[in-house]
């Protein structure tokens, strides 16, 4: 079985570097690689992953031509046996114009679904301007891959809660959603409460070493191992750890094939 690690934060080699210094000092712990592309590929191959999904976050309106530019270069990079495959889902910032056109482009590029965080981008899910977004992407078959809860490097009130998660979904019950960090990153009595067996997706993110591994058990056997991906935000958290931590949990090996592979197969095509 191939690993498909569907939560990783990368950045073009000029830059890679710095960013990664950057961001570490502000999260106050250090990364497990520098976040490259070669880096991702080295720890991923340790870890056993096959291939990792980055999620870029446009933090201004400028960086998104440039980010999805370089995105759809790795979704075009031949994949080699025995190297992890990298590929990508496209940056969309709610502040731009013409959001519904700039979706549109996104899904002639070939992408499979774009990654927003409402703490960076100031921006709610409810929020009005959005509504023809979220139509749009549902229209396409863009899978809507959300930052969910708390951050680390923001302070409340937040603007991703399980709750708004929830709402998003009623609203457009045809969007694919999936949510970061098991529904909620710090909000997870709310995420098993509010989005357990629902259907939006959640992700594995940045959970193992932040919240008890019983209650991680008990929410993918609430909310269903089939609708839940395995992710690690990396280079945030190592993946040789994550993976280790995941196969600790008592799964089947049903369950376990539909969260380290077959769910991210399917929503994204790989």
């Amino acid at each position: 079985m191939d690993i498909i690690d569907a939560h990783v934060h990368l950045y073009p080699d000029a830059i890679a570097a710095r960013v990664t210094e950057t961001l570490g000092g502000r999260f106050g712990n250090p990364p497990a690689f520098v976040a490259s592309v070669a880096g991702c590929r080295e720890r991923a191959a340790a870890a056993g992953i096959g291939l990792a999904l980055n999620l870029p976050v446009a933090t201004e309106t400028g960086q998104v031509e440039n980010a999805n530019r370089w995105a759809q270069g790795l979704n075009r990079e031949s994949a080699t046996p025995g190297v992890a495959t990298v590929r990508s889902l496209a940056a969309l910032h709610p502040a731009g114009e013409d959001l519904v056109g700039q979706v549109e482009r996104i899904a002639a590029m070939g992408f499979k679904g774009i990654k927003l965080h409402p703490e960076y981008q100031n921006f709610r899910f409810g929020d009005s301007g959005m509504d023809a977004v979220w139509e749009t992407m549902a229209g396409l078959g863009l899978v809507a891959y959300l930052h969910a809860g708390g951050e680390r490097v923001f302070k409340g009130p937040y603007r991703s809660s399980p709750w708004e998660v929830a709402r998003l979904k009623r609203r457009f019950p045809a969007l694919t959603v999936v949510a970061a960090h098991l529904g909620g990153f710090g909000m997870w009595d709310e995420a098993e409460a509010r989005l357990c067996g629902t259907k939006v997706f959640m992700d594995l993110s940045h959970t193992f070493g932040w919240m008890h591994k019983t209650q991680i058990l008990r929410m993918i056997v609430k909310h269903g191992a089939e609708r839940v991906l395995f992710g690690t935000d990396a280079p945030w958290q190592d993946p040789v750890k994550v993976v280790e931590a995941f196969m600790r949990l008592p799964l089947s090996a049903a369950e376990r094939q539909a969260i380290l592979h077959d769910n991210a197969a399917g929503l994204f095509g790989f």
